[in-house]
């Protein structure tokens, strides 16, 4: 029988909720971008910006986390790690695990007033499974039946996504496959009215995605200012609209938006455990916390011949003491992370990769390291562990040998280096691998490599790849389990990524908002904002 999922109790307020993440407080000043008033709030970006508002464009969490105001998906992750409808009000998957019927809620409407209809995810979908568009996430939609064939010039469409009416919309994959629902049943839909005349291989560069004014979900965006913030407004086409007028989302450094948090200059902010003890000294301010999903770790480019060699990425981990960084950078609040797995999900029996220096000089040695070489590792500055780290990662692989030039870079920067393939080392964090395992196929699949995925470190195992697929075409769940248990075992072995840890999400939230509820990283996406409050 096919299982079928319904939106429930929960009712139309909460399904808006899931669509995006937006923050309220006092009204801001429109010239100045600062909340003042009453009907407006400042959230904390933990990072610039790309200003690329695109479900085509390579992940990148500030950009999510707009896009988390203003555009839904079909379904929605919510705090707890659970798929909720969105866009649709409920769906059916079938017994075989390869039919994936999504029934739409009915009246939505863009922003500009069009009305939402089965068409533009149709649309949507045909444009994020195709290259041509240069979708960073064409790869996931490989198990889709049709696509191969799309892509090959075999067929001029995709069998595997249909609209039979106006409200509903049907996913069929090429063979059983469990995880694709939540791989891509979340991606954001386009309007088809705005874009559905620009060709596809122009369309990820039309001006629409630097100022994304026909949206879906509970706000709009108004205007983003480099380096001083991202303005949005309550959509009052939404179903549920916002309760807080207008956001302004301002990206700074970490230690400035704390002091904001005291003086009433920041209402919602992600902090780091170093300022746990002054934030919880805020008389104004509440702390959420919620364990991670993701991971912060370091990408090694195996597409340089020094990388490729596994001795030398296991080196690397022996080399650096991930439990006292966790201890002393972040104050107990992470986890030491040892596969690309959600921890929760590892079997026993994994390499802990326990610190080791002489190990790590004994692999690299075995492996022919050139102790002359000097390596560049790359980061985005601004999160005081993030930065902490990479001084300790610099100077403990020094230690053992290895020569690190430390480079400080722009979030627009990054994705050039992946186009590229001209950095060494990377350090970035996010991504969610609680909901599914199978998420994290994105990462590690072959097929999967930058730029069909997220794949950014051109590792490639076969049979982890073969490993992954009997998994995810597994309907028993205790089958399922046993086969993930035994990826996790050879994805851990490869040392595909340099894994630090899993930190725990820190949140303030001024006392005047009500109904905010804290994602597990502070790159998540923000959740549920039409249901804040002042």
């Amino acid at each position: 029988m096919a299982r079928r999922f319904r939106h429930g109790a929960l009712g139309a307020a909460v399904l808006a909720a899931v669509s995006a993440a937006a923050c309220t407080g006092p009204a801001p000043d429109s010239a100045s971008g600062s909340a003042s008033g009453k009907s407006a709030i400042n959230v904390y970006l933990y990072q610039e910006p790309a200003g690329i508002f695109s479900p085509l464009a390579p992940s990148n969490g500030p950009d999510n986390q707009v896009m988390s105001f203003l555009d839904q998906g079909l379904l929605a992750v919510d705090p707890n790690y659970k798929l909720q409808p969105q866009l649709a009000q409920s769906y059916d998957v079938s017994s075989d695990a390869k039919t994936f019927t999504f029934h739409l809620r009915q009246g939505l409407k863009w922003s500009d007033g069009q009305p939402f209809t089965a068409q533009d995810v149709l649309f949507s979908y045909r444009l994020l499974a195709d290259p041509k568009s240069t979708s960073a996430t064409a790869g996931s939609y490989a198990a889709v039946e049709g696509v191969s064939d799309f892509v090959s010039g075999k067929a001029k469409t995709i069998s595997g996504f249909s609209a039979p009416d106006d409200h509903t919309f049907v996913i069929k994959a090429a063979k059983p496959d469990i995880g694709l629902l939540a791989q891509i049943s979340v991606a954001y839909v386009l309007p088809k009215h705005v874009l559905g005349d620009v060709p596809v291989a122009q369309v990820a560069k039309n001006p629409y995605f630097r100022a994304p004014n026909v949206t879906l979900g509970p706000y709009k965006f108004v205007d983003y200012k480099t380096n001083q913030y991202v303005h949005v407004t309550a959509n009052p086409s939404y179903p549920s609209p916002a309760k807080i007028k207008d956001v302004y989302l301002k990206p700074m450094t970490s230690d400035v938006a704390t002091a904001q948090l005291g003086n009433g200059g920041m209402d919602i902010a992600s902090f780091s455990p170093a300022d746990l003890k002054t934030v919880q000294g805020f008389k104004n301010i509440a702390v959420q916390e919620k364990a991670g999903a993701g991971f912060v770790r370091i990408a090694l480019n195996q597409s340089k011949s020094y990388f490729k060699d596994v001795r030398v990425r296991q080196a690397f981990l022996y080399a650096i003491d991930r439990k006292a960084l966790v201890a002393k950078v972040l104050g107990g609040k992470a986890t030491v992370q040892n596969s690309d797995f959600f921890a929760g999900n590892t079997p026993a029996g994994i390499n802990e990769y326990a610190y080791d220096p002489q190990k790590a000089k004994s692999l690299l040695q075995a492996a022919g390291w050139d102790p002359n070489r000097t390596v560049e590792l790359q980061w985005v500055p601004g999160q005081r562990d993030r930065d902490a780290t990479t001084t300790i990662v610099q100077s403990q692989l020094g230690a053992v040998g290895v020569k690190v030039k430390l480079k400080q870079a722009q979030a627009a920067e990054v994705p050039t280096t992946y186009a590229k393939k001209s950095y060494d080392m990377t350090l970035y964090g996010g991504g969610n691998y609680a909901v599914d395992s199978w998420n994290v196929n994105v990462i590690t699949a072959c097929d999967q490599q930058f730029p069909k995925g997220g794949n950014i470190v051109w590792f490639c195992d076969k049979k982890l790849d073969e490993q992954m697929a009997k998994a995810n075409g597994t309907a028993d769940d205790g089958q399922r389990k046993a086969l993930y248990d035994q990826a996790v075992l050879e994805e851990n072995a490869q040392a595909d990524l340099m894994w630090l840890y899993d930190p725990t999400g820190l949140w303030a939230v001024n006392k005047r908002i009500k109904g905010f509820q804290a994602a597990g990283s502070q790159d998540s996406p923000f959740w549920n904002p039409a249901g804040w409050s002042l």
